[in-house]
């Protein structure tokens, strides 16, 4: 069994196929939820509220970083 990086520091996917959001595990949105009746909070997509998400594989991220090198110079380099 494989060790999983530390929270907030690996890139993830969503878990839906059709959703093309990327990020942190930080960005996920913070949502209230239950399970089995108790209240608690879920950590879901931003974009389409799935609350599954999947570690990006390394030719993933390149992609991912990529797109946003292209975004940030199609925005004249601001932030």
């Amino acid at each position: 069994m494989t060790e999983r990086p530390a929270w907030g520091t690996a890139p993830i996917r969503c878990g839906r196929t059709r959703c093309k959001w990327r990020g942190f595990e930080g960005d996920l949105k913070q949502v209230p939820g239950t399970i089995g009746g108790v209240r608690c909070t879920d950590s879901v997509c931003p974009t389409c509220g799935n609350d599954d998400y999947m570690f990006m594989t390394p030719g993933e991220i390149k992609a991912w970083e990529r797109a946003k090198a292209a975004a940030l110079a199609a925005q004249g380099g601001k932030v």
